[in-house]
C-alpha cells in the first residue's frame, strides 16, 4: 500500500480545496489571473479555474506570511546548525556516506540561513572532523 506522500492523494485534497476556493467568490470583479491544478502521479492537467483581484492577493499574503518564518533572520545559527546535523544523520542513516555543498545548499530554505553560513558551517564541520575533505571539489565524506 503506498502511502499519502506517493500516491498522490494529499495533493488531489489539496487540489480539490483550491478548485473549490476559486470557485466560490462572490467579487464583482473580472479575473485577473489563472490557476492551474493538476493531479498526481504523473500532474496530468485537471483544471484552470480563473481567480480574482481578492483571491490573488488573499493567496499571494498567505504564501508570503508562509515563506517569512523560513526566512533567514528567523534562524538562529545553533537552530540551523541542528537542522544541518540532522541532513547529515539521514544521509547516513540512508547508507550514503558522502555529501556535497549543493546537497545543503538545496536544503537552504530547511536550514533557514544563507548559502555563504552555509559555506562556513561546512568549513566549521571539517575542522571539527564531522565532516572529511575527498579528492573531489565541494564533495565531504561524512565521519
Amino acid at each position: 500500500m503506498k502511502s499519502p506522500e506517493t500516491d498522490g492523494s494529499r495533493a488531489k485534497v489539496l487540489a480539490a480545496a483550491l478548485r473549490t476556493w476559486t470557485s466560490v467568490d462572490n467579487d464583482p470583479r473580472p479575473p485577473v489571473a489563472r490557476l492551474e491544478i493538476r493531479y498526481p502521479p504523473h500532474w496530468a492537467f485537471a483544471s484552470t479555474n480563473p481567480i480574482t483581484a481578492r483571491q490573488q492577493q488573499r493567496l499571494l499574503d498567505f504564501l508570503r506570511d508562509d515563506l517569512a518564518e523560513n526566512k533567514p533572520g528567523f534562524s538562529t545559527p545553533e537552530r540551523a546548525a541542528a537542522v544541518i546535523n540532522g541532513l547529515l544523520a539521514e544521509a547516513a542513516a540512508a547508507g550514503r556516506t558522502r555529501i556535497t555543498t549543493a546537497d545543503l545548499a538545496e536544503a537552504a530554505p530547511r536550514i533557514g540561513r544563507s548559502r555563504t553560513w552555509i559555506a562556513t558551517h561546512i568549513t566549521d564541520l571539517v575542522d571539527a572532523g564531522t565532516l572529511r575533505e575527498t579528492r573531489r571539489p565541494n564533495t565531504f565524506r561524512i565521519a
